[in-house]
């Protein structure tokens, strides 16, 4: 069923956020501390090493989009191959209001832990995921209507008898 996927949508996406929010905070504390080290510091290796752990790091944010986009296609297709009655539009309908409720209650945690003093630094490198999680609930409602959209407005081609 379909409508599932509006609810698992904002679960999803905020799971995947928090978590690649607390790997980029620990990696960023771990290089920040090992560079602070004098003998770690002396070796060109070693600084390479840890800048491209940076660098990957810093990269998360658009893993955290990625994967929004990818369920947002996968509702999408899934929508447009299952069977629609649209006498379960209404049924749907529900569904996505209780998703945008569920993904209400994400963002307000996602709010409350980002906006925690030890994350300053880690939500300034997360500007997308920060959107995403912060407006969660529109882009959950934005989601639903499109899969309303997808799986009930598409052409009927009739049933093989």
């Amino acid at each position: 069923m379909s409508a599932r996927d509006v609810v698992l949508i904002g679960v999803i996406l905020f799971s995947v956020a928090m978590g690649l929010f607390v790997i980029h905070f620990a990696g960023t504390t771990i290089v920040n501390n090992m560079l602070s080290v004098g003998v770690v510091n002396e070796s060109e290796g070693a600084v390479t090493a840890l800048g491209s752990i940076t660098e990957a790091v810093n990269r998360l944010d658009y893993i955290v989009f990625a994967v929004f986009i990818g369920l947002l296609l996968g509702l999408i297709i899934t929508g447009w191959f299952i069977g629609g009655n649209p006498m379960f539009m209404f049924i749907y309908f529900l569904v996505s209001i209780i998703g945008v409720i569920i993904s209400m209650v994400l963002a307000n945690v996602w709010e409350d832990v980002s906006g925690a003093s030890v994350f300053g630094t880690t939500v300034s490198n997360f500007p997308l995921a920060n959107n995403l999680m912060l407006y969660l609930p529109v882009y959950v409602a934005v989601a639903g209507f499109i899969g309303i959209v997808v799986m009930f407005g598409k052409p009927y081609f009739g049933q093989n008898e």
